[in-house]
């Protein structure tokens, strides 16, 4: 897959284009990327937007460089994210569509039911369609893809991801959740007690605070751990909130290396105990819990990008 700039523009080739926010890259999101891969006499092309800005009661489900590996593993010719300036908000819904067509080169878009454009929000698949014989494009216009819970979307993938709800959460992105990061020095507080984690941290959408069993990603080798996420109130007041991991049959300097931790299964809320000794005898616990969870890793591999 290639990634684009604005260098590259206008593209020579012509091409399939899939537009959206792709917030989330859902099932929802792949019927988009599945139908222009059909467009055998065209490259496909996602047209993106740059991740929004990451605030108290919004958090990304995937930031942009997670979103740009969960691109390559898919069988996309060109990426191009669109950076969101106030210049380009304020494109009319005409202007958007003189701009696609135009720098991308497209002689067919693709997009979801709800799509809006252009200043405003005024244009609409509806719209889309109306144009298609003036730009020399064709269109399709993907519905929703349903689930038990009704419409696939990146609102109800949220809700399954804060409430810790993991299996839900794979089966609608077809995906373990996963948080990529540059493993940091910390404090040295499990290793105090017999755990040695590798710590992340991280500004995008957290899981619900607690226990959980995962399945760690270094350097293109995957090992099963068991990870805590939340601020480890029996032994830190900070009230900072990381994703410390604990690494079955793992050992060896990795600070700054950069790992992925997929989350496979909820274990138990966090909470405060007592004492260390406490602490200790739960992690072992869920460690036990995990590893056994975690036996055959072969059946997982299928949820885990390489």
């Amino acid at each position: 897959m290639k990634l684009l700039t604005r260098n590259d523009l206008p593209l020579q080739e012509e091409t399939a284009v899939a537009i959206g926010l792709f917030d989330g890259i859902h099932a929802g999101h792949m019927a988009l990327i599945d139908e222009i891969e059909r467009r055998a006499n065209l490259k496909s092309l996602i047209y993106t937007f740059d991740t929004k800005p990451n605030h108290a009661a919004y958090k990304n489900i995937y930031t942009a460089e997670e979103k740009v590996s969960i691109f390559a593993s898919m069988n996309v010719d060109m990426l191009y994210q669109q950076p969101f300036t106030k210049e380009f908000s304020q494109l009319t819904k005409e202007e958007f569509l003189e701009y696609i067509v135009g720098n991308m080169h497209a002689r067919h878009i693709t997009v979801g039911f709800d799509f809006r454009f252009g200043r405003n929000a005024e244009g609409t698949a509806d719209y889309l369609r109306s144009q298609a014989k003036h730009f020399g494009y064709t269109v399709c216009i993907v519905p929703p893809v349903k689930c038990q819970d009704g419409k696939i979307s990146s609102t109800l993938i949220r809700g399954h991801i804060e409430r810790g709800e993991m299996e839900q959460t794979v089966s609608l992105l077809k995906r373990f959740y996963f948080i990529d990061g540059k493993i940091e020095k910390g404090k040295h507080l499990g290793s105090s007690i017999g755990f040695p984690t590798a710590n992340i941290s991280t500004d995008k959408l957290l899981p619900r605070y607690g226990v959980y069993a995962t399945i760690a990603q270094i350097d293109g080798k995957c090992y099963p751990a068991v990870t805590n996420v939340g601020i480890k109130p029996t032994v830190s007041d900070a009230g900072i909130a990381n994703v410390e991991t604990f690494i079955f049959g793992f050992s060896g300097d990795v600070y700054d290396e950069k790992m992925r931790v997929n989350f496979v299964s909820f274990l138990r809320g966090e909470r405060a105990f007592p004492n260390v000794a406490a602490l200790q005898k739960q992690i072992a616990q869920d460690a036990h819990l995990a590893q056994e969870m975690l036996k055959d890793l072969d059946v997982y591999k299928k949820y885990m990008l390489w």
